[in-house]
Parts: C-alpha cells; structure tokens; sequence
C-alpha cells in the first residue's frame, strides 16, 4: 500500500481535527512532551494541554522531539489539569486517564460515544488523584514484562491509535 499523501502545509491549520483532547498531567520531561506534540499532529488532535509545567517552547531538547510539530498542534500551557478536565465534562467529553487502575479498560474497550478527553501523567506519578476522581474511566495496555507499564509516550500512542481510529477524519 503507497504511503498516504501529506496534507498541504498552506491550508493544514483549517483541515478537520479529530475530537480529542490530550492533556498532560504534571508531565515535565522535555522529550515526553515534544514527541506528544508529534502524537498530536500525527493523529490530528483537537488541542494539546501541558498542565503543570511552564513550557518554554525554545528548549532544544523540546524541539528535537516535537521535529517540527510545534506550529502544528493547536496547544495551551495550563495551571492545572483538574480544571481543562472539569471544562472539558461540562463540555460533554468523555474523560479517559490513562492509568493502571482496578477497572481499568483496554484501548479497544474505551468508551468513545462523545468527544475524549484523554489524560496522561507523569511516569513517576501518573495521573493525579484530584483528576483520577473525575474520570470516566481510566485506560491501560496490559502488559507481559516484569516492569509492569510501559513509558507514557508509548501508552499515548497505543490509546490515540484506537481513539483515532473511532473518529475519522472523513
């Protein structure tokens, strides 16, 4: 199958988003947050939060990651997680934490009848308990290896593949 053709650069910001929202939970590691960034763009989020962390955009360890995604991916730098999180139910999206939790669902098995609203936590401490309390429903790739989960970035992209293949674009 010949690769599907790249989107043109001078209309690419009015092309159709997916309704997803993806926000970062206390992320502060450059790298994690600059390939989200190349996460969103590749499955045309709706709009990234980094919550937690003052973002400085110019940082070289941030731009490698995101390779050029930055202008890309309609993103905001929040305060605090708990609020895009609270904004975003009374908005009518579902709220989706990935984490390892009791009932936790796989990716195929995750509620999408309305928009998502899918967050994501720091590796050392996952999702925070205030936004743990507001979700839907919590999300996790089962895994087969001794260290029990897999890094945040990975999980990201296992969960936004199954999302964005129940929104299409088309």
């Amino acid at each position: 199958m010949p690769p599907r053709p790249r989107p043109d650069r001078n209309g690419f910001l009015e092309l159709p988003r997916r309704p997803i929202r993806v926000v970062l939970d206390g992320v502060d590691r450059l790298p994690n947050i600059g390939t989200m960034f190349r996460l969103c763009d590749a499955f045309r989020v709706e709009r990234l939060y980094v919550c937690g962390f003052d973002l400085a955009t110019h940082k070289r360890k941030l731009l490698t990651a995101a390779a050029g995604t930055l202008g890309w991916v309609p993103w905001e730098s929040r305060a605090s997680a708990v609020d895009v999180v609270r904004e975003s139910r009374e908005a009518g999206y579902v709220i989706a934490a990935v984490e390892l939790a009791e009932h936790s669902v796989t990716p195929e098995a995750m509620r999408t009848d309305a928009p998502l609203c899918l967050v994501i936590g720091a590796e050392r401490h996952g999702v925070s308990a205030e936004v743990l309390a507001l979700a839907d429903q919590c999300v996790e790739i089962p895994s087969d290896g001794i260290g029990g989960s897999i890094n945040l970035t990975t999980a990201a992209a296992i969960v936004l593949y199954a999302a964005a293949r129940r929104y299409p674009l088309d």
